[in-house]
C-alpha cells in the first residue's frame, strides 16, 4: 500500500492500492554500471483493510527487458467466441496491443500459433500492423480449431497461445499466454451453465494471508491448500475481497476451479475495520480514500492483467459496498460494471450485496440490485422471512434475474474441540456446526436457478475476530491446513466421486465414563451401522434432497430408509474406553468402514514431509503428530515440540515458521530462521521451511522424553 518506487535516488512512481499490478518503464533512468531500485512503501495509516493485510513485498517483483517495438502490458486477450457443430469447433478472438517506442514508424507481423499441452502447433493465424513512434496499436485475428480440448472443472485442460512480433525480418518480442476454451454463462432458469452444461458451483471464499506465511505468497503453500479443497468437492474460489496473487489463478486454471475475481470492499464510503461491520460514520482509513482518483486505474489493471485465465467465471466489483443504499451508488455501478464489459464482452459482472432486503434506511436500492448482470447474494437468510423463504421471494419479484450466492454461511468450528461451550469467539458446539449450511444447500440444491454459492470461508483466515483469537475459525480447513471435522461434511454432499464415511468426536474421554457423548457421522452411504466394542448402537441414514417416486432432483430414487432430514447423522452413545466402528452401506451392500479408538499417551514423534527435494527458494510442509504405545495417533496431545534447521554441505534453510491451527495460541509463528517452538494441537502441528541455498539441510524436531526425529532436504 502506498507504495513509491526509486530508481537511482529519483521517484519513477508507485501505487496507492496494494493488492493491484503495476509496472514501471526505468529505462530513462538507468545509467552503464550499478543501479539502485528502492521501494518505500507507506502503510502506517492502521487499519486500512479487511482483514489481514501483510506489509511490503509480498508478492513477485519482475525485471523486464524488451525491444522498442514490443507486446504492451497484459496486451495479449484470447477470447473463445463460442463452441460450434455440436462442440465439435471453437473460435477465438485474439487481440494483442502493441507499442512502439521507437523513432520510426514500424510496419510488423503479428502471428499467434496455438499449442495444446503436448506443445503440438494446432491453429495458426497472423496480420500486419502499422504503427506510428511513439503510438500503440492492436491486431485483431479470429483463428478456429477443430475438435477442442474442452476446459472444465473435472479436465482443466490448458492451451497455449504463443504470440511472436515480427519487424525487419526478426522476432522482437514473443509472449506465451496459457488459455483454456470454454464458454460460461449464468442463466436465468439454469443457473450456471459450463460448456453448455448445467453445474452448481460449490464454492468457498478466501483471504490471501496463508496462515503462519502470512501476506506472502508460497505456490507450493496454496497448491496444498486448495488441493485440499478440491477433494473435498469445492469447484469454486472467490477472492475475497482484492486482486489474488497472479499465480493462485494459475493454480486454479490448472486444477479446475470457478473463480469470481473481486476488484474491491470499499468505493467512496469506508468501513469499520474491526470485528463490527457495514459502514463507519467515524474518521477511517481505507480504500475509499483513493477510490475517485484510482478506482478505474486499479479495475483495468485487475481486468487485464486476469482474463485469460479459464477459471474466471465471472467478475465482482464490490464486497457489501455500502453505496448499495445510496442515490450515488447505481451510477457508479454502472461505470464500473462498463468497464468490466469493455474490457471483456465475455463474462458477466455481480457485486456481493448484503443488505437486500434489511431495514429501509440501509436496504439495496431496487435499481441497484436490478443493474447488475447477476445479482450476487450475501447471508440471504439475513432478514426477516427470507430465514425461511431464501431467494424465493425475489424469483417472483424478478423472474428475469440471475442469483448467485456471493457470501453464504459455511460450517468451521476448532478442529478438535468437542466441548459443548466453547471458550472461541463466535463457535458454536462439533455438534451444531453444519445446521445453517444443511438448510442452505437443501434449497441450493434443488433450485436450478441459484447458479450455486461462495461460502464464508474455505479456509480460517487472520483477522476478523475477538481477543483471545488471532484469526476467523469459518472456515472446513484450518490456517495450518488441517482438515476439519466439518471437511468431511462438505466432502460427504459435494465430492461424488469418492466415497465419504467420518465419525468424530475422538473417543479419549477418560473421567467420562457413562456419560452420553454425542457422536457425528457425515457420510454419502445410505446407511451408517454404529457400534461400541463390537455391540450394535443403532443404523441411522439420511436423503438430500427427498426422494420422489420418479426420483429426486437430479438423481435416480434410491431404495434407502432416511431417519433424519438432516445432512448428518448423530448418536448418543454412552462412554466407555475401546473402539467406536462405523460400517457404510449404499444399496445394502457394505462399502466403507471407520474406526475411532480410546489411545495411550504420546510415546513417540510422527513426520511426514510433501517433499524432501527443494527447488531453490522452494518450500516444504512437515506435519508433525504423536503416536502412542500401540502406533495409535493421540489426538488430545498438546505437547510442546522444538523445530532447528542444520545447514549441511554449504547447504542451507530457513524456517518459516510453525502453526498448529489453534487461534488462540498467540504463540509467534516463527521465532528465529532457524529455530522456533510451539505445541501441538488437537494433537497436530505444521512446520514450513524454505531452501535458500544449494546442498542440504536437516530439520531436526524434539520433544521432551522422546526421540529426536531429522529429515534431511536436498535444495538445488
Amino acid at each position: 500500500m502506498n507504495s513509491t518506487v526509486y530508481v537511482n535516488g529519483t521517484k519513477v512512481g508507485g501505487r496507492a492500492y496494494g493488492y493491484s499490478q503495476f509496472t514501471i518503464d526505468i529505462t530513462d533512468f538507468l545509467v552503464t554500471g550499478e543501479n539502485s531500485i528502492a521501494v518505500h512503501v507507506d502503510n502506517s495509516m492502521q487499519p486500512n483493510s479487511r482483514w489481514y493485510t501483510g506489509s511490503g513485498i509480498y508478492r513477485d517483483v519482475w525485471i523486464i527487458r524488451r525491444a522498442a517495438v514490443h507486446i504492451a502490458d497484459n496486451g495479449v486477450f484470447a477470447a473463445c467466441n463460442g463452441l460450434y457443430n455440436n462442440k465439435a469447433e471453437a473460435r477465438f478472438q485474439i487481440q494483442v496491443s502493441v507499442h512502439n517506442q521507437s523513432s520510426e514508424a514500424a510496419d510488423i507481423g503479428v502471428e499467434h500459433r496455438l499449442l495444446d499441452a503436448a506443445g503440438n502447433e494446432v491453429a495458426r493465424d497472423a496480420s500486419a500492423l502499422h504503427i506510428e513512434p511513439g503510438c500503440h496499436a492492436a491486431a485483431v485475428v479470429c483463428p478456429s480449431i477443430k475438435n477442442p480440448h474442452l476446459w472444465s472443472v473435472g479436465d482443466p485442460y490448458l492451451y497455449t497461445v504463443e504470440t511472436s512480433i515480427l519487424w525487419k525480418g526478426e522476432v522482437i518480442d514473443n509472449l506465451c499466454t496459457r488459455i483454456g476454451i470454454r464458454t460460461v454463462e449464468f442463466d436465468v432458469d439454469k443457473g450456471f451453465l459450463l460448456n453448455g452444461v448445467q453445474v452448481k458451483i460449490k464454492g468457498m471464499c478466501l483471504h490471501h494471508d496463508g496462515g503462519l506465511t502470512g501476506a506472502a505468497f508460497y505456490r507450493e503453500t496454496w497448491k496444498r491448500r486448495i488441493a485440499l479443497l478440491k477433494d473435498m468437492g469445492c469447484n469454486g474460489i472467490r477472492c475475497a475481497h482484492n486482486p489474488p496473487a497472479p499465480e493462485f489463478l494459475d493454480l486454479c486454471d490448472e486444477m479446475g476451479f470457478l473463480v469470481m475475481d473481486e476488484a474491491f470492499d470499499e468505493w467512496q464510503l469506508t468501513k469499520f475495520k474491526s470485528a463490527e461491520y457495514g459502514y463507519t460514520n467515524n474518521f477511517a482509513y481505507g480504500y475509499g480514500q483513493f477510490f475517485t482518483e484510482n478506482a478505474d486505474l486499479d479495475l483495468l489493471s485487475m481486468l487485464r492483467r486476469d482474463r485469460n485465465h479459464p477459471s474466471i467465471v465471472i467478475w465482482s466489483i464490490g464486497n457489501e459496498i455500502p453505496e448499495q443504499s445510496t442515490l450515488e451508488g447505481v451510477r457508479i455501478l454502472r461505470h464500473l460494471q462498463d468497464l468490466c464489459h469493455h474490457e471483456d464482452p465475455t463474462r458477466m459482472v455481480t457485486s456481493a450485496l448484503d443488505n437486500l432486503a434489511s431495514p429501509e434506511q440501509f436496504r439495496t436500492r431496487e435499481e441497484f440490485e436490478c443493474a447488475l448482470d447477476v445479482a450476487g447474494y450475501n447471508y440471504t437468510a439475513r432478514w426477516g422471512k427470507r430465514a425461511e423463504m431464501l431467494y424465493d421471494e425475489d424469483r417472483w419479484k424478478f423472474p428475469a434475474r440471475r442469483f448467485l450466492g456471493t457470501e453464504n454461511p459455511s460450517a468451521g468450528g476448532i478442529r478438535g474441540n468437542y466441548e459443548k461451550k466453547s471458550e472461541y469467539p463466535f463457535m458454536p458446539s462439533y455438534d451444531r456446526l453444519t445446521l445453517n449450511h444443511e438448510f442452505l444447500w437443501r434449497y441450493t440444491a434443488s433450485r436450478d436457478f441459484v447458479a450455486g454459492d461462495y461460502l464464508w470461508t474455505g479456509i480460517d483466515y487472520l483477522g476478523e475476530t475477538r481477543w483471545p483469537a488471532h484469526g476467523a475459525g469459518s472456515g472446513p480447513i484450518d490456517t495450518a491446513g488441517f482438515p476439519k471435522d466439518t471437511f468431511y461434511y462438505f466432502r460427504s454432499i459435494w465430492n461424488r466421486d469418492d466415497t465419504t464415511l467420518h465419525i468424530c468426536p475422538h473417543w479419549n474421554w477418560a473421567g467420562y465414563e457413562g456419560e452420553f457423548i454425542t457422536v457425528i457421522g457425515y457420510t454419502d452411504c445410505d446407511e451408517v451401522s454404529l457400534y461400541l466394542n463390537g455391540r450394535f448402537i443403532g443404523t441411522k441414514g439420511y436423503d438430500c434432497p427427498n426422494v420422489g417416486h420418479a426420483g429426486a432432483w437430479n438423481i435416480l430414487a434410491r431404495n434407502t430408509r432416511p431417519t433424519t432430514h438432516d445432512l448428518h447423522l448423530s448418536w448418543d452413545v454412552p462412554f466407555e474406553a475401546g473402539e467406536l466402528r462405523a460400517v457404510g452401506y449404499k444399496d445394502g451392500k457394505a462399502v466403507i468402514e471407520r474406526v475411532v479408538k480410546t489411545t495411550g499417551v504420546p510415546a513417540r514423534l510422527q513426520v511426514q514431509a510433501d517433499t524432501e527435494a527443494l527447488p531453490l527458494y522452494g518450500i516444504a510442509h512437515i506435519e508433525i503428530g504423536v503416536l502412542d504405545p500401540e502406533g495409535l495417533p493421540v489426538p488430545t496431545a498438546d505437547i510442546l515440540i522444538k523445530a532447528r534447521v542444520e545447514g549441511v554441505g554449504g547447504g542451507s534453510a530457513v524456517l518459516l515458521g510453525l502453526d498448529n491451527g489453534n487461534l488462540i495460541d498467540n504463540t509467534l509463528f516463527g521465532s528465529g530462521a532457524r529455530a522456533a517452538e510451539r505445541r501441538l494441537f488437537a494433537g497436530r502441528l505444521l512446520c514450513v521451511i524454505r531452501g535458500i541455498e544449494k546442498g542440504t539441510a536437516k530439520l531436526v524436531l524434539s520433544a521432551d522424553a522422546m526421540e529426536d526425529e531429522t529429515i534431511t532436504f536436498t535444495i538445488g
